[in-house]
């Protein structure tokens, strides 16, 4: 009996991690990658510098509150993780889809991890 509590332990913990999958994706250009959440500069550079994140959420053809709520939630001042990973849970696997593929049109690679 004791050898079932560690296998039913193991089993729940996978239940509970599949159905907790985060919508967060990493992000690669130029030579650098990030996840969209992560508030590093070369995120400010790639996207907010460029201007890459105008194209990127016009291109999404996402609803214009959201793509604002994008926008901000990666490029203001005032920018928190937290805002960011909230908007990529609230958002459908659909519009998921058209952001990263707004990502591509511009010219980023999704979920490519750098070479060793």
């Amino acid at each position: 009996m004791r050898r079932l509590a560690p296998a039913t332990t193991i089993i729940a913990a996978a239940f509970m991690a599949g159905g907790c999958a985060s919508h967060n994706f990493l992000v690669y250009k130029d030579g650098s990658n990030f996840f969209i959440t992560q508030d590093l500069a070369v995120r400010q550079q790639l996207l907010c510098d460029s201007g890459d994140i105008d194209r990127v959420i016009t291109d999404s053809g996402l609803s214009s509150s959201l793509q604002l709520r994008i926008k901000a939630a990666i490029c203001s001042t005032t920018r928190a993780k937290k805002d960011m990973r909230q908007i990529l849970e609230e958002m459908t696997y659909e519009q998921l889809n058209a952001l990263k593929n707004a990502f591509r049109k511009a010219g980023y690679e999704i979920n490519k991890p750098l070479d060793a």
